[in-house]
């Protein structure tokens, strides 16, 4: 893939698929994203112009089990299934089609990036001054732009693409990093402010590959301790009190049950805790007593996809474990790159989007439109494309590297005698 579209097509996704998403003018733009990136690694991978990836490949054959067995038990309608299928398959289409396909991103390409990074920070306080008593920012409404948890949400994942794009990993570069996250305590929630935690904790703390040793571990208690005192009250209302009769609690409690009755493959696609399990009403929520909690009852199904690890038990047991061997293997290329590379920046990178995933779907979907953005920044942050040796001179800005002047492949000989002709004059 053409690095320069690619980085041109981040930038019109970033502002049509997370920006404008909420005008609903396209609605359907992120699942299209998603296949065209996986359909042109499967193109390139047939016609042999990139080299045959095995983790794609995998996912390829599950995600067809996944639908051959859905179909064959008939877990819900074919559309249901159809619709569920893309949705849930969508994060992985991009980050294995990515995986796949390693744009080759030179630093011209990354300075566009970086620039409009800075660009959709300052279109972030704008839309939040914009609505500024106006309306309830807190809540998600459709034709508001980054209402809700999207604003805090889309802050980390461009603080993220901004700190990837920088040549530089000096201080002020960390500090302009977290700055742009903190934009997102406009409208802050309880996930935004543990996401920023980890966030800091990666940027200021982590120093090398985490290892299981005292240290980490006592960095992750600690980590943790401070997230539940902050979201207490929150965690409290939604999972301890009258757990019985709120929606999130209950998907969490009957997810074991599902996963013992459906071993080991699951109930299927459009079963449970998915969008397309409320359009097209599953029975699992009568068979399992959740059609009269509110929230969860036929035509009025609104909190079905607020939680994403519930939608596992629609996989089963082997579908728990493939998604913890996805978690190992980007582990893994994360170490990966860090040794062969010495990129302690990207490994930042990939902790922080990890630490966003993990926390966004204790609560909500990560099969949204903004889970697209976080996994196109995963996948680049899990390799380096290196061009040939130049010498070059740089102009350094506040620590952040704009413009080169590149000598391409000259010898020292032809650059002395350039200096000479030069001091002639």
């Amino acid at each position: 893939m053409g690095a320069v579209f690619f980085a041109i097509l981040i930038v019109l996704y970033t502002i049509f698929g997370i920006f404008l998403y909420e005008l609903r003018l396209w609605p359907f733009i992120d699942e299209i994203f998603a296949m065209a990136i996986a359909g042109y690694g499967i193109f390139r991978m047939v016609i042999g112009k990139v080299p045959k990836n095995i983790p794609f490949i995998i996912w390829l054959c599950v995600a067809a089990f996944y639908l051959w067995y859905s179909l064959f038990i008939k877990s819900n309608e074919v559309m249901a299934i159809a619709s569920d299928f893309i949705m849930q398959t969508k994060p992985y289409m991009v980050f294995f089609g990515l995986i796949c396909l390693k744009p080759k991103f030179e630093r011209m390409h990354w300075v566009f990036l970086q620039i409009s990074s800075m660009v959709f920070a300052f279109i972030i306080c704008t839309i939040y001054a914009y609505y500024y008593n106006r309306i309830d920012l807190g809540l998600t409404v459709q034709g508001v732009l980054l209402s809700g948890e999207g604003l805090s949400a889309t802050s980390i994942l461009i603080g993220a693409l901004f700190y990837l794009s920088c040549d530089s990993d000096s201080l002020i570069v960390k500090v302009s990093t977290l700055l742009i996250m903190f934009t997102g305590m406009l409208v802050p929630t309880s996930k935004y402010i543990g996401i920023l935690i980890c966030a800091i904790a990666a940027l200021f703390i982590i120093n090398k590959p985490i290892k299981f040793n005292i240290k980490y571990i006592i960095i992750g208690i600690t980590a943790i301790a401070v997230i539940m005192w902050v979201v207490w009250d929150e965690f409290f209302f939604y999972f301890l009190d009258d757990y019985e009769y709120n929606a999130r609690p209950m998907l969490y409690v009957t997810m074991p049950k599902i996963l013992n009755d459906y071993f080991p493959f699951g109930s299927g696609l459009a079963t449970f805790a998915s969008p397309a399990s409320a359009t097209w009403y599953s029975p699992l929520y009568i068979k399992y007593d959740l059609e009269l909690i509110w929230g969860l009852m036929e035509g009025e199904a609104w909190f079905v996809a607020d939680v994403y690890y519930p939608t596992l038990a629609q996989f089963g047991y082997v579908g728990v474990g493939l998604f913890i061997w996805l978690l190992a293997y980007i582990f893994q290329q994360m170490n990966n790159m860090y040794y062969n590379m010495h990129d302690l920046k990207r490994y930042r990178v990939a902790l922080i989007i990890i630490a966003y995933l993990l926390i966004e779907a204790t609560s909500n979907s990560i099969s949204n439109e903004r889970c697209v953005l976080a996994m196109i920044i995963l996948a680049l942050s899990l390799y380096k494309y290196t061009t040939p040796k130049r010498k070059f001179f740089e102009l350094d800005s506040f620590g952040l590297k704009f413009i080169k002047f590149s000598h391409k492949n000259k010898s020292n000989s032809q650059i002395k005698s350039e200096c000479d002709e030069d001091s002639n004059i």
